[in-house]
């Protein structure tokens, strides 16, 4: 039996989607960028973000898709690119919107499809304000081991 807070809407792909929250404060932007391997389809950049722990049931470090129309994950990936937004340090401000779980993501974040995303997007405060964990930055060259594994029966 679902809980009554539990409610329960179809998505148009078919899934099925439940709201678990409605957002009380804002999360931070990240995105990750699929390696491309050459012979193989190219995957998009993934925009998530990382949930404040009152969100996510007090546990810290919880990502979230974002749920983004179109013209808004168009929007966010150009302030990406343009080094206008920067990823796994600036905040979404994602109050009143809904938090769901489906059958693909645990969380997902629903952002209103009508609200552009330089209004929803603000600059982070410190990392010592925020009390999470800062990253340390990449510079020069960075040595990499890949190793691409086939599996002999396909």
């Amino acid at each position: 039996s679902t809980a009554p807070h539990v409610l329960e809407a179809k998505q148009a792909k078919g899934l099925r989607r439940k709201l678990v929250a409605t957002a009380t404060s804002e999360c931070t932007i990240m995105a990750k960028e699929y390696l491309a391997i050459e012979g193989e389809p190219h995957r998009e950049m993934g925009l998530a973000c990382e949930l404040d722990p009152d969100d996510a049931g007090g546990i810290s470090g919880i990502r979230a898709p974002l749920n983004l129309s179109p013209h808004q994950r168009a929007d966010l990936m150009g302030m990406i690119f343009s080094g206008e937004v920067d990823p796994g340090v600036d905040m979404l401000d994602i109050e009143g919107d809904e938090i769901t779980e489906n059958k693909v993501f645990d969380k997902e974040v629903k952002i209103d499809p009508v609200v552009s995303m330089g209004t929803k997007v603000s600059k982070a405060p410190s990392a010592k304000a925020r009390k999470q964990r800062r990253l340390a930055l990449t510079t020069g060259d960075l040595n990499m081991l890949l190793v691409r594994v086939t599996d002999v029966n396909g």
